[in-house]
């Protein structure tokens, strides 16, 4: 019970802080990391015998009221196993990303729908190189490569305070169709 009241208090407290006036400004400094889910193009779902989800993260400046820029990193791991087969793939990604942020130009502004500050929606497209490894069996019909990635992304952000929110990602992005993870704004 002691625990639950802790973790209850704890939310409770998110709650309470006062968002910013605007969904995204020029000077914000925002760092997201997350876990994709929704894999593509990386071998087959069957006999996967152990894997490590994508883990992203990245950095991002505001340039402007409305448009942020900033790396990405990623990296993710997947081994399979079936009759007469074993091999895995080890994928590193890293690039840059441009943002564009909506919430305040264009749906509160164009639109005029008043959608509170604490949300942050943006589209992004992302471009960098994923570094493809492959070991197993079947060296010939898989190889090592460099792929580019190019990529546009829809975003969404619910700030519950000046520095931290929680995000969700959908669209072509460095490993998955979608990312959901935690926002710092410093």
């Amino acid at each position: 019970m002691k625990k639950l009241t802790i973790i209850l208090i704890a939310i409770i407290s998110l709650f309470a802080f006062d968002a910013k006036s605007q969904s995204f400004e020029k000077g914000d400094n925002i760092f997201n990391a997350g876990l994709g889910f929704g894999y593509y193009g990386y071998g087959y779902v069957y006999g996967r015998s152990f894997s490590i989800p994508a883990i992203t993260a990245n950095y991002e400046v505001g340039l402007g009221d409305f448009i942020g820029v900033g790396p990405y990193v990623g990296i993710a791991s997947w081994n399979y196993s079936g009759t007469g087969f074993n091999g895995g793939y080890s994928i590193f990604a890293i690039g840059g990303r441009a943002s564009f942020h909506l919430t305040d130009i264009l749906l509160n502004d164009a639109l005029e729908l008043d959608v509170n500050e604490k949300w942050d929606i943006y589209a992004t497209l992302i471009m960098g190189l994923n570094f493809n490894l492959y070991s197993g069996d079947f060296q010939d019909l898989e190889t090592n490569e460099v792929r580019l990635n190019l990529g546009p992304i829809l975003g969404f952000r619910y700030n519950f305070s000046k520095s931290f929110g929680l995000y969700l990602e959908g669209g072509r992005g460095s490993f998955s169709y979608g990312t959901i993870g935690l926002s710092l704004t410093m």
